[in-house]
């Protein structure tokens, strides 16, 4: 059985005002499913204009990537072989 017949088998054993609160709610879910991915799209523009803008700023054309390594990398010795 689809789980589309399992809710309107549910919902017509409801009474019908149980049944109009069951509509309020789905017409509920499907406002927040549209605000979702609304939400979730300005997200992404906002994302992708970000890093367009880090792209055109280049923060770390001045960074040679071997000597930030040695700066920075320290040799430790592995847990369990001192």
């Amino acid at each position: 059985m689809k789980l589309e017949q399992t809710i309107q088998q549910h919902v017509e054993k409801l009474p019908l005002p149980l049944q109009g609160e069951v509509l309020d709610y789905v017409l509920y879910l499907e406002q927040k499913a549209r605000q979702h991915s609304t939400d979730d799209r300005q997200r992404r523009m906002k994302l992708a204009s970000t890093l367009e803008l880090l792209v055109t700023l280049n923060p770390f054309a001045k960074i040679d990537p071997a000597a930030w390594e040695r700066k920075h990398r320290q040799d430790r010795p592995l847990p369990g072989r001192e």
